[in-house]
């Protein structure tokens, strides 16, 4: 079961939202449905395909027109309620604001910062790795399966884990009630 987190700024419940991501992998995000605020746990953020965010942050044209007033008070991360902070990065452009929880490395980015950084990101990418090379990358990524991976609140790299075999499982359970019974057994007959 999942954990769901509440939104900083209305302190309501998010939704999740999956996002497809580089190399192969599916990341879970928390949305807010009313300001549109966006969590991301450690690391998801920057894998995320940069054509996501024009899924995922997209325009609502009622939701725009509507003031979004955003309140002067602290905000405090959703998964382990420190206090969030600025972050400042001289590299980013000036339009995309970050908060961030130094105890957890999670990211709040308000409506609409999603999409600004990835769009930035995307750019970036583009001026820096030819789309050749990304492309080889990527493919080879794609045939492991064992790059496949679903992250969310459980941190990135979260692998699903094995079903326990059910006989296995019963032994175990056996062995230790059994042990237990005649545990109690000596202690009544001999007195400890």
């Amino acid at each position: 079961m999942a954990l769901t987190a509440r939104c900083p700024v209305c302190d309501i419940e998010m939704k999740q939202v999956s996002a497809r991501a580089d190399p192969g992998r599916l990341i879970v995000l928390d949305q807010c449905g009313r300001c549109g605020g966006i969590w991301c746990d450690k690391w998801e953020l920057f894998p995320i395909a940069p054509e996501e965010a024009q899924r995922i942050d997209r325009v609502d044209d009622a939701l725009l027109r509507q003031p979004l007033v955003l309140p002067e008070k602290l905000l405090y991360c959703p998964r382990c309620a420190d206090r969030l902070q600025q972050f400042n990065d001289p590299l980013l452009p000036a339009g995309v604001h970050f908060l961030r929880c130094v105890h957890c490395d999670g990211i709040w980015l308000n409506r609409g910062d999603f999409s600004r950084y990835k769009e930035f990101q995307k750019k970036t990418r583009e001026t820096n790795m030819p789309e050749e090379e990304w492309l080889r990358r990527l493919t080879q990524s794609a045939a492991q399966p064992r790059a496949w991976v679903e992250t969310g609140t459980q941190g990135i790299f979260a692998y699903p884990q094995p079903p326990v075999e059910a006989a296995e499982w019963k032994t175990n359970i056996a062995s230790g009630i059994f042990r237990l019974i005649v545990q109690t057994l000596l202690r009544l007959v001999l007195g400890f």
